[in-house]
């Protein structure tokens, strides 16, 4: 394979992404609906998520979302908790969550496994409607995303974070919420046609070899994701945090140029993400901006502006900023010489127990 060859798999799969999500809502919303009467009758007294690596990410999403939109906490389950110490957890009356874009993480099935003798409800979020983790739950979720190739995952990560979103909704009877759900496919469709202006901005990064990756709230997720689909394509030292988490020491290590990069989209957030930003310059760093909001745009040294002018949810704003992430960090990968689809020493599905 040719350097010019270099991604196209990883960038076929990311324009994939506005149809995987309608064919998930398609295929899934009136099942998960029916569902789901039985945890709008009686809701789980908490939800147990287990996952690693990017679905680990997306469970972090969930976590704002049904804390927010159904008032439900959730946990981000330890797998070694069965695995390891083969502990006995009390979920009596919790849904546990286990997701694995392959169905086959030893560690996410043991947990359902758990789960399942401890008296909980499980469902199974996976691309793989009859892998071992479908079987070991009680229900699934099945993403619709047909094969992902590339070995760094990118419209598995945002059909996870819909398939999330949609759950939710079903067990609120939230009708407005599906709606802004069903634009998601339509925003991201947005974001893919300005690729060739965010390309243009990629040169500047060459000789990036650290950063700090910013969000807060619904975009922590995706904070933590790019940072990760940085070190993986273009093996960056990359380190995401929460931006107030970034303040309490962490900023220490920003010297003169040091890049920053802040997703920013308006919302509640927005506020704590801008008043971080300022910090960041004001020591010297470079300050990247990937979302929405004009004024934090405007601050930004580089700005990739996301569906500006128009009016995005902060709920629904993690799906576009991730894809031109992605975008970043495989058109950053092929710039430094490298194959995002075939990172070094990494497999596609990675058993861990």
């Amino acid at each position: 394979m040719t350097s010019r060859q270099y991604g196209r798999v990883m960038q076929a799969e990311i324009h994939e992404q506005p149809q995987v999500i309608t064919n998930l809502l398609a295929a899934e919303r009136d099942r998960v609906w029916d569902f789901a009467a039985k945890w709008r009758a009686h809701p789980p007294r908490g939800i147990f998520i287990a996952a690693r690596g990017t679905s680990d990410h997306a469970a972090l999403y969930a976590k704002y979302v049904f804390e927010t939109m159904n008032g439900i906490p959730v946990g981000l389950m330890a797998p070694s908790v069965a695995t390891i110490y083969q502990a006995k957890v009390d979920v009596r009356d919790y849904l546990v969550i286990g997701i694995s874009q392959s169905g086959e993480a030893a560690d996410v099935i043991a947990a359902l496994e758990l789960a399942n003798r401890a008296g909980g409800e499980t469902l199974a979020i996976t691309n793989v409607g009859n892998s071992p983790l479908a079987q070991a739950a009680q229900q699934t979720l099945e993403l619709h995303a047909e094969p992902e190739v590339a070995v760094a995952a990118t419209k598995t990560f945002t059909t996870t974070m819909a398939a999330l979103l949609l759950l939710s909704a079903a067990m609120g009877d939230n009708a407005a919420l599906y709606a802004e759900l069903a634009r998601v496919p339509e925003l991201i469709a947005d974001v893919l046609t300005q690729e060739a202006t965010l390309r243009a901005q990629i040169a500047q990064f060459r000789y990036m070899q650290e950063c700090v990756v910013l969000g807060r709230g619904y975009n922590m997720a995706v904070a933590y994701e790019l940072a990760l689909k940085l070190r993986e394509t273009c093996y960056i030292r990359s380190q995401p945090f929460a931006s107030p988490d970034f303040v309490h020491g962490p900023i220490a290590i920003l010297a003169e140029g040091f890049p920053v990069i802040a997703f920013a989209n308006d919302g509640p957030s927005l506020p704590s993400v801008l008043d971080v930003l300022r910090k960041t310059k004001a020591r010297g760093a470079d300050t990247i901006v990937i979302g929405n909001a004009s004024e934090a745009l405007h601050e930004a040294d580089i700005a990739l502006p996301v569906n500006q002018g128009q009016a995005v949810p902060e709920i629904i704003s993690p799906f576009p900023a991730i894809v031109a992430g992605q975008l970043l960090a495989q058109g950053l990968s092929v710039l430094k010489g490298i194959n995002p689809d075939k990172p070094r020493g990494l497999r596609k599905v990675t058993i861990t127990r």
